[in-house]
């Protein structure tokens, strides 16, 4: 038997990255409160059979209109739970994200990457990324834009029809129900045509031949607008998309912030920016195709959000797989077999009319490699649906980091939700509206990052209160009348709660402070 039919670059990277992600997202896929307020909102859905129409999870905005912009992602990630808990949200996040990474090491070894190359851009595009891995909806906004962003340029480049982009219609129909990134699939089709018009216009290299592929594009581009509405919802979710977009979420969420260049990730990003540029430098005088200046757009939205680098990173990877052998670094780089000649012939219009086929049965030839990933993902899911305890693969594995979150709290508040009448209020930081939601579920939260629906003016008044005048807890408990109440440990809330005469502390940890207000006070 040939084993290295079983065997190429791509099954090492994809696993080399899954179970890296695996050992280092134990506790790290776990840190943002979205994920356990996603879970819990998931499994209403399911077990009601509807969506989600108003909020039941907060005291302050009980009962008012609220849009699970999330709706389907939230049913995956509470069937998931269901089945294996924490552990198995860690396995799907860790395997998703290996095989989107692993599919971008494929396009770039079939452009004519050696495997160290691949390697060098595997690693900035992972390191600029990895403050998003978490198990929440996001990660399949990083995919789906990479799918989608992929196929445009495969039409540029010649290796697919123009009439194969109606495929992304049913793509953002499926992505408007599970995560707002729709915006940025669609924002990115939008420019790609729009430069691809403007190329023709100037008679340039487009895919545009004839003024009935621009209006076959505006078709599309409308279709892909219009699909949106294909959604529970209807008008109200691309709505609440509008009022999360209003909000001045920089300053209150920090996966919102601009990029910072004093620490690690605002350098990251520099790097592959940098990298992407000198590439990108290297064709011209030559005209530049309008797919390999979309990085440049990803970019500045980077530097505006973090939150936008790994949107950056994958196009900015899958943009080098066509720039850099196109470049006039690509002499250089095949003297020193760095480049070798690609296996999709990606800088040369009119030699890819043959190779999907080619590449298809290339695929079909050699689909043995993806046999040993398979085999190991689907064992992982076994032992974890057996409930089998096993380090890196089994239960038990995914944990809560302390550091984190109030873990050493955890069964207080357990007993207090055991023990209060459902809709107790509770008055807690932002944070740990999402842990409270889903580990004290009769307990209704003050505050939680559902940003959209407590608003700008609510969310503001919030920040202001912890940063600068934290005495309006007892302003609120006076006008809630909650008599529990979570913060951050050394925060200015838990200072307050500390001085007062009116407060009991029940427990602090590393994380927070749970304090008690007694009646008779």
């Amino acid at each position: 038997m040939n084993w290295r039919r079983f065997w190429r670059a791509e099954t090492g990277i994809f696993l080399g990255i899954w179970l890296v992600l695996l050992l280092l997202g134990r506790s790290a896929t776990l840190r943002d409160p979205g994920t356990f307020w996603h879970v819990r909102v998931g499994q209403e859905i399911l077990d009601s059979g509807h969506v989600v129409r108003s909020d039941s999870l907060s005291f302050t905005r009980f009962g008012q209109p609220w849009v699970a912009d999330q709706w389907l992602a939230e049913c995956g990630m509470a069937a998931v739970h269901g089945l294996a808990g924490f552990d198995g949200l860690l396995l799907v996040t860790a395997t998703l994200l290996a095989g989107l990474y692993a599919w971008v090491a494929s396009r770039l070894l079939r452009a004519g990457f050696h495997v160290l190359l691949v390697g060098v851009v595997l690693a900035l595009v992972l390191l600029a990324s990895s403050h998003q891995f978490l198990a929440r909806p996001l990660i399949l906004t990083i995919a789906l834009l990479g799918l989608a962003f992929s196929l445009l340029v495969d039409v540029e480049a010649g290796r697919q029809r123009l009439s194969r982009l109606w495929w992304l219609v049913p793509l953002m129909v499926l992505w408007a129900n599970v995560h707002p990134g729709v915006l940025a699939g669609i924002g990115t089709l939008g420019l790609v045509l729009l430069g691809w018009a403007v190329a023709w216009t100037l008679g340039k290299d487009s895919p545009v031949r004839h003024p009935r592929d621009l209006i076959a594009l505006a078709a599309l581009l409308l279709a892909c607008g219009t699909s949106v509405l294909a959604n529970p919802y209807g008008l109200d979710l691309p709505r609440a998309w509008a009022r999360t977009l209003a909000i001045p979420l920089p300053g209150l969420i920090q996966e919102h912030r601009p990029l910072d260049l004093t620490d690690p990730l605002g350098w990251t990003v520099v790097l592959l920016g940098l990298g992407y540029v000198v590439t990108l430098v290297g064709v011209l005088p030559r005209w530049p195709r309008v797919t390999w200046l979309m990085p440049l757009a990803w970019l500045v939205l980077a530097a505006g959000r973090v939150r936008n680098v790994p949107l950056f990173a994958v196009v900015t990877a899958i943009t080098a797989a066509e720039v850099l052998p196109a470049s006039r670094w690509a002499g250089w780089l095949r003297r020193r077999e760095m480049l070798l000649p690609g296996r999709q012939g990606s800088g040369v219009r009119g030699q890819h009319s043959a190779f999907s086929i080619q590449h298809s049965a290339f695929s079909i030839q050699h689909s043995a490699f993806s046999l040993v990933p398979v085999l190991l993902v689907v064992a992982a899911m076994l032992l974890q649906l057996a409930a089998v305890r096993a380090p890196v693969v089994g239960r038990g594995w995914a944990k809560l980091d302390p550091a984190r979150w109030p873990v050493g709290i955890l069964a207080e508040l357990e007993r207090i939700n055991a023990t209060s009448p459902e809709g107790t209020p509770i008055f807690n930081d932002l944070n740990y509206g999402g842990l409270l939601i889903y580990y004290a579920p009769r307990l209704r939260v003050f505050i939680d990052d559902r940003c959209p629906l407590y608003g700008a003016e609510f969310l503001q008044e919030y920040d202001r209160a912890r940063r600068e005048d934290p005495a309006q807890i007892d302003r609120w408990q006076q006008q809630y009348g909650f008599s529990y109440a979570l913060v951050q440990t050394g925060s200015q809330f838990d200072r307050c709660l500390d001085r007062s005469g009116e407060w009991t502390l029940v427990r602090r940890v590393s994380a927070a402070a749970l304090y008690r207000r007694d009646s008779g006070r």
